[in-house]
C-alpha cells in the first residue's frame, strides 16, 4: 500500500512539474482548443542563449512544415553561396558569330534585364549574328518538384522553373465579363501562345477556378466560374523553354539584334569571347523576397544554383538536399526528410523540435544578425496583417498549404528573453484563418512568458 502511494505521490508531482509555470497557460490553451481534438498540433519553444526548452508539445512529430521551411533551406543556400553573391547572365561570340547566352539561374531575370544584356551585345558587337545558342547547363532541367500536387500545376504561386527561366515563367491574361449577352472573353496579353477552354458564366461574383489535366495535354488551361469585373490573372507557364525563347526574340527585336540563324541549345564554345554580363540582385535580396513574400520559384532557383556551388557540377535538387543535410548534420533530432525547397512537397517531413534547434544553431551564426533581419516581421509579406502589436519583438515565416499551417521564428519575450519557436497544424477541415488567429494566440502566450 506504501509503495502504491508513493507511486502515486510521485506521478502527482511530474504532473505538477513537467510544465513549467510559466508556460502552464499555453499549455492550458493548448490542451483546451477545439483544433486540438480533431487535427495535430506541434509547438516547440526554446531559449536561443541556453538551449533550454521552455514549453514543447507533440515536439518530436514529423509533420509537413509548408513554406516554413525555407527559412531553413534558404539558410543552407545562403551559407553556401554569401549574402553578396550574384546570379550572372552572360553573352558570347564565337568566330562564326554564333551568340551564346549563358544562364545562370537568375530566379529575378526579366524581359527587361534581357533587354539590357542584348543592348550590351549590340554595342560590342554591331554585326549580323548566325545562331542563338542557349547554354543552360547551370542547373538541371527537372521542372516539377518530387511530391508536388498535380492540380497544382495551373497555380501562380507554383510555376516550373528551369534554367531557361524569365519573369518567373509567368504570363499575364485579361478575363473581362461578355457585353451583351456574350461569354466572357480571355485575352493573352503575352506572346507565349496558350489554349483556353472558356467555361465562364456572367454572374453577380467574381468566383474563378483555373486548372490543367496534364494527362491530357499540358498547354491547355481550364477556366471556370462566374465573372462580374474585369480580372487580371498571372499564369505559370507549361514549357519554360518555348516561354523563354518567345521572350528573348522580344528582347532581340527591343535591341535591334539581328539573327539570320535559328535558336539552339548547346553549352559555350571553348574560344567563344566573352562580351556582356548582367548582374542579379545580391543573394541577400533575393532571399529576402523569397522568406518575405514566400516565393515558392525564388527558393527552387536558388537552392539549385547552391547545389551547383556545392558539388562543382549541375546543380540538383538531390545535391541542393546532400548540401542541407550536411549544413545541418550537428543537430541532435529527428532527422527531417526535405524533397524541395520550398516545403510545398507533401513528402517533406520535420519535427518542431527539429525547427528549434535549427534556428538556435542559426542564431550563434556570425552573420546571425544579417540573416534574421531577411525574415519577414509583422506588417510585411505574410505576416502584413498578423500580430502586428509586437511587430518590433517577432521575427517569423509562415506556411500554408490544404490542411496544413505553420510559423516559425524568433520572439523577443515581454521578459527580456529571446526564444525560437515553432508552430505546426495539419489535418483540419475548417477555414485556415482561424488555424492563424489560433497560432496567433501561442505567440501571444509565448511572448508574455
Amino acid at each position: 500500500m506504501n509503495r502504491i502511494k508513493t507511486l502515486i505521490i510521485t506521478a502527482v508531482i511530474f504532473i505538477f512539474t513537467a510544465i513549467p509555470s510559466e508556460s502552464s497557460s499555453l499549455d492550458s490553451l493548448i490542451q483546451k482548443s477545439d483544433i486540438n481534438k480533431t487535427s495535430t498540433i506541434a509547438v516547440s519553444v526554446k531559449d536561443v542563449k541556453t538551449g533550454k526548452i521552455v514549453y514543447q508539445y507533440n515536439e518530436h512529430k514529423l509533420m509537413n512544415p509548408a513554406s516554413a521551411q525555407k527559412v531553413f533551406t534558404m539558410r543552407s543556400a545562403y551559407n553556401q553561396l554569401g549574402k553578396d553573391y550574384t546570379f550572372k547572365t552572360t553573352a558570347y561570340i564565337d568566330k562564326n558569330s554564333n551568340l551564346y547566352i549563358k544562364l545562370g539561374a537568375d530566379p529575378s531575370l526579366t524581359t527587361a534585364s534581357l533587354k539590357n544584356l542584348l543592348t550590351a551585345v549590340k554595342e560590342k558587337y554591331n554585326k549580323p549574328i548566325k545562331d542563338i545558342v542557349l547554354d543552360g547547363t547551370i542547373i538541371d532541367n527537372k521542372q516539377w518538384g518530387t511530391g508536388w500536387m498535380w492540380d497544382d500545376d495551373a497555380n501562380p504561386y507554383l510555376p516550373k522553373y528551369s534554367p531557361f527561366s524569365v519573369n518567373e515563367n509567368k504570363i499575364d491574361i485579361v478575363i473581362q465579363p461578355g457585353k451583351n449577352g456574350r461569354i466572357p472573353e480571355i485575352k493573352n496579353k503575352s506572346s507565349y501562345s496558350l489554349m483556353f477552354v472558356n467555361m465562364l458564366k456572367n454572374g453577380t461574383t467574381d468566383s474563378l477556378s483555373f486548372e490543367r489535366q496534364p494527362w491530357l495535354t499540358s498547354d491547355m488551361t481550364y477556366i471556370q466560374g462566374t465573372i462580374k469585373n474585369t480580372i487580371k490573372q498571372k499564369l505559370p507557364v507549361d514549357s519554360p523553354e518555348r516561354h523563354f525563347n518567345e521572350i528573348l526574340k522580344q528582347a532581340m527585336a527591343s535591341s535591334k539584334l539581328k539573327f539570320t540563324g535559328s535558336i539552339k541549345y548547346a553549352p559555350v564554345q571553348s574560344g567563344a569571347q566573352k562580351i556582356a554580363e548582367i548582374n542579379s540582385v545580391r543573394l541577400s535580396e533575393l532571399v529576402a523576397t523569397t522568406l518575405k513574400n514566400s516565393n515558392n520559384f525564388y527558393s527552387e532557383m536558388i537552392f539549385k544554383k547552391a547545389a551547383s556551388e556545392y558539388s562543382k557540377k549541375q546543380g540538383s535538387t538531390e545535391d541542393a538536399i546532400e548540401m542541407f543535410n550536411k549544413y545541418y548534420s550537428d543537430i541532435k533530432s529527428e532527422k527531417p526528410v526535405i524533397a524541395d525547397a520550398c516545403g510545398i512537397s507533401r513528402n517533406d517531413l520535420i519535427s518542431a523540435d527539429w525547427m528549434t534547434e535549427a534556428l538556435n544553431k542559426l542564431y550563434k551564426d556570425k552573420d546571425f544578425d544579417d540573416f534574421a533581419t531577411l525574415l519577414p516581421k509583422p506588417i510585411e509579406g505574410t505576416l502584413s496583417d498578423r500580430l502586428l502589436d509586437i511587430s518590433l519583438k517577432l521575427r517569423a515565416k509562415t506556411g500554408t498549404a490544404s490542411g496544413i499551417s505553420s510559423i516559425t521564428g524568433y520572439i523577443d519575450t515581454k521578459s527580456g528573453k529571446k526564444y525560437s519557436f515553432a508552430i505546426l497544424i495539419q489535418n483540419f477541415s475548417q477555414p485556415v484563418i482561424n488555424i492563424k488567429k489560433f497560432e496567433d494566440l501561442i505567440i501571444r502566450e509565448i511572448y508574455k512568458m
